[in-house]
């Protein structure tokens, strides 16, 4: 052991110093800025004992979309566990967790980071694995089970304190528990007034009551502490366009979308502006000439067919363009993957991801019946993609549009031929 961390927690290490390095990545994961990726995996190749820092990068690198059968990813984990032999117990359960994550078993490997955190109290990177990952899997109910055990665990002033409140906000938030989220977010930003994720959680608690001038104020007033936050940024602007949009205030959102395309490289920022664009074009705006762009940046992209939520938006954008190079290898590799049936990732594909997609297809296609049925069978499902509940309510949109569509053309009866 080379020390404890700024949340008394034991690392295993050759360094003493990796523990400054650590606790400055750490904050950095939880502050979404900076290079925290970055600044881990360089200690990992100066201080070839610690453990902690392949935790973080391995997991994060899973749920950003890598793929987990890569060279890289796979190399990574056999690292992981070849230094667990000098590890403490709690690192050994993070290993096996990031393990579990690996396999695809997403669900699972949230249970075993709830089991940490309930040990070990203090341990934000356990409470927030299980946090992310529940996100990841749309699992609402149980990410608010896992919130309230921690929280439950916590005195305001403890470290970490301030980083649960505004998760549990976020998880009161999704199951509809409104009142009180807005209580923990403002708690959270009682303890750091810049909380990026408790701004989040306000943000959704507002666009989930419809409550539009408070919801604009809230965004507009916090950007400037927002906006620096590459991990971040770019999702809260998705925010203010969907109360632009619900304003008909089309312009400033072809503007976010100018502004942002040429530097949006991480998928999930991708996801952003496709659903930005997509529901511009429900709300009548006319947006086809720039779905190309968007098609050209997910053409290459190296996390297709890892995450359901990010296949999904693929879809979207090439559905959209099917005559982009990268449209056929899309459609044949979503076809393909996944199709083994060994792990929990591999089911959503099969049961969520593909039909969702060819819903998609279907609505471009302008087969307006088959979009409606398809989404319709998947109401139960639909929350497997991953995301919130407003990322997700995309897919019941467009089905609300294909009903009306398919109505237009319905023959008005005693008229016509």
């Amino acid at each position: 052991m080379i020390g404890t961390d700024r949340f008394g927690q034991d690392l295993t290490g050759a360094d003493p110093h990796s523990v400054g390095v650590w606790d400055t990545a750490i904050t950095e994961v939880l502050d979404f800025r900076g290079d925290p990726s970055e600044r881990l995996h360089e200690l990992t190749g100066t201080d070839d004992a610690f453990v902690m820092g392949l935790v973080v990068t391995t997991a994060g690198a899973v749920l950003g979309g890598d793929d987990p059968l890569s060279e890289s990813l796979q190399t990574d984990l056999a690292v992981l566990e070849a230094r667990c032999g000098h590890a403490t117990e709690r690192e050994r359960a993070h290993a096996g967790a990031v393990a579990t994550l690996v396999d695809g078993n997403f669900t699972a490997a949230a249970a075993r980071w709830e089991a940490i955190g309930a040990s070990h109290p203090h341990d934000v990177v356990a409470t927030k694995m299980a946090h992310d990952i529940y996100l990841h899997v749309g699992d609402d109910a149980r990410r608010l089970q896992a919130s309230t055990a921690v929280i439950g665990r916590l005195r305001v002033g403890d470290p970490g304190y301030g980083v649960a409140a505004g998760q549990h906000a976020f998880a009161l938030e999704e199951v509809g528990h409104y009142e009180e989220a807005e209580r923990f977010g403002r708690l959270a930003l009682e303890v750091d007034s810049v909380d990026i994720w408790a701004l989040h959680a306000l943000a959704h608690v507002y666009e989930m009551q419809g409550c539009h001038l408070e919801a604009v104020e809230h965004l507009r007033s916090t950007r400037a502490d927002w906006e620096e936050r590459d991990h971040l940024a770019l999702h809260l602007l998705w925010h203010l366009s969907l109360r632009l949009i619900a304003a008909g205030e089309f312009d400033e959102c072809l503007e976010i979308f100018h502004e942002q395309i040429d530097d949006a490289d991480r998928a999930f920022g991708l996801t952003d502006l496709t659903s930005m664009l997509w529901r511009l074009e429900l709300a009548g705006c006319d947006v086809m000439d720039l779905w190309p762009l968007l098609a050209g940046r997910w053409r290459d992209h190296d996390q297709l067919h890892t995450t359901a939520f990010l296949d999904v938006h693929a879809a979207l954008a090439f559905a959209s363009c099917p005559d982009d190079p990268g449209a056929g290898r899309f459609w044949s590799g979503l076809d393909a993957c996944h199709r083994s049936g060994a792990s929990e990732n591999d089911e959503t594909f099969d049961l969520v991801v593909r039909p969702v997609a060819t819903a998609i297809r279907a609505y471009r296609e302008g087969r307006y019946g088959e979009v409606v049925g398809g989404i319709d069978q998947l109401s139960e499902l639909v929350h497997r993609l991953g995301g919130s509940i407003v990322q997700r309510d995309l897919f019941a949109m467009t089905a609300r549009e294909a009903v009306r569509r398919s109505d237009l053309h319905q023959p008005v009866e005693g008229v016509g031929p």
